[in-house]
C-alpha cells in the first residue's frame, strides 16, 4: 500500500531509482545543484528536540548509598510523524510518496524466559518500505517485529520507513548519538530526560516549522515546479497556457494547482513549447504577410501566440507554416 498526502492506496510495488551518489551533480527533474544542497540541508537538519523521545533498551540494578537504584540504557528516537512532518515540508504533500509491502515469515527461533525452554519458533512481520522523491529517487528500509505483538505491523511499518528516510539523510543524526544511562521509576521510565549534544539541536528552533496555510505548506520541490511552470507559460502564450492549466489541472492560476497536477502541466507545457519554437522557426522563413494569411484561414484573430487556443490549432497551424517554409526553401 502506498501513502499520497496522508492517504491510503492498496497497489503493487514501485520499481526503486536509486538517488545517484553524486547530488551535486544532479539537475534530473528540475533541481539545481543549489536547490539539492538546500534540500541536503534541511533533511540533514536535526528535528527539534521537542520531537524527540527516548526508548529504554536494557536495565540494570546499581548499589547506592541509598539502596539498589534501577537504571536504564536509552536510545533517542522520533516518531514517524516527525519523518512525514518533515518530507511535507520540504517537498510539499505531493512531492513524495510512500509504498509498504508486508510479509508473514516464519519458523524464527526466539529466546525464551520459559524455564525448561531455551527457544521457541516464531514469525516475524516483515515490512520494506520504499520512499519515493519525485525527481531526485527513491531509497528502500526494512523493518521487522515479532508477530505476537499485537502492534507488530505499525511497528515494523514505522521503522521501515524512518529507515528509508535516513538514506535521504533525514534523521540519520540519531544513529550517532550515544547511547546513556538514567535512572528509572517503578514503571520504567527514565525520571530525567537526557541532554542532547548541541550538534543534535537544529541551528535556529522552529525556524523551518510550516504554518498551515495552503500557500505557505508549499515545499521546495513544489516552489521550484511552479517556478518553470510560469516561466514556461510566458513562453507558449496566454491562449496555450490557459489551455493547459484548465485542462490537466482544472485551474487558471498555476499557484492553486497542487504538485501532482502542476508535474503533469509542466510536461504538456514542455511539449507545446516545443511546438511553438518549431513554429518560430518556421515562421522566420516565410513573409510576414503570408503568416498572418495562414492565421486568418485556421480562424485565429491575429498572429500572435497569444491567440493560439488549444493544442489542437497549434498543430493545425504547424503544419501549414512548416509546409509553407518547406515551399520558400
Amino acid at each position: 500500500m502506498s501513502y499520497v498526502n496522508g492517504a491510503v492506496t492498496h497497489g503493487h510495488a514501485m520499481q526503486s531509482s536509486a538517488v545517484p551518489p553524486n547530488l551535486e551533480m544532479e539537475t534530473r527533474g528540475g533541481f539545481t545543484p543549489e536547490r539539492v544542497a538546500g534540500i541536503r540541508e534541511r533533511l540533514s537538519e536535526p528535528f527539534d528536540p521537542a520531537e524527540i523521545k527516548w526508548r529504554v533498551t536494557a536495565t540494570s540494578t546499581q548499589q547506592s548509598r541509598h539502596g539498589p537504584v534501577k537504571r536504564g540504557q536509552l536510545v533517542a528516537y522520533a516518531d514517524q510523524r516527525a519523518y512525514t512532518d518533515r518530507l511535507n515540508d520540504v517537498f510539499g504533500e505531493w512531492g513524495w510518496t510512500r509504498e509498504y509491502i508486508v510479509q508473514v515469515a516464519q519458523n524464527f527461533e526466539r529466546p525464551t524466559a520459559r524455564e525448561n525452554k531455551q527457544s521457541i519458533v516464531a514469525a516475524k512481520v516483515v515490512v520494506v518500505s520504499t520512499v519515493v522523491v519525485h525527481g531526485l529517487g527513491s531509497h528502500t528500509g526494512m523493518g521487522e517485529e515479532w508477530a505476537d505483538d499485537e502492534n507488530a505491523a505499525t511497528r515494523a511499518e514505522a521503522q521501515a520507513f524512518k529507515r528509508a528516510c535516513a538514506c535521504f539523510g533525514l534523521g540519520r543524526y540519531l544513529y550517532d548519538l550515544d547511547k546513556v544511562w538514567e535512572d528509572l521509576d517503578q514503571y520504567n521510565r527514565p525520571v530525567r530526560t537526557p541532554s542532547l549534544p548541541e550538534w543534535a539541536r537544529p541551528r535556529s528552533p522552529n525556524q523551518h516549522t510550516a504554518s498551515k496555510g495552503p500557500g505557505a505548506r508549499q515545499g521546495l520541490v513544489q516552489q521550484e515546479t511552479l517556478a518553470q511552470v510560469q516561466q514556461l507559460c510566458d513562453q507558449v502564450g496566454f491562449g496555450l497556457s490557459k489551455f493547459t492549466l484548465h485542462k490537466y489541472a482544472g485551474v487558471t492560476d498555476p499557484s492553486k494547482a497542487g504538485y501532482a497536477k502542476l508535474t503533469t502541466v509542466l510536461e504538456r507545457l514542455a511539449d507545446i513549447a516545443k511546438g511553438i519554437e518549431r513554429l518560430r522557426a518556421a515562421t522566420s522563413v516565410i513573409r510576414d504577410a503570408e503568416y498572418a494569411a495562414i492565421c486568418g484561414e485556421v480562424n485565429l484573430p491575429s498572429d500572435s501566440i497569444d491567440d493560439i487556443p488549444n493544442r489542437e490549432t497549434l498543430r493545425v497551424l504547424l503544419e501549414r507554416v512548416e509546409a509553407a517554409a518547406n515551399r520558400n526553401k
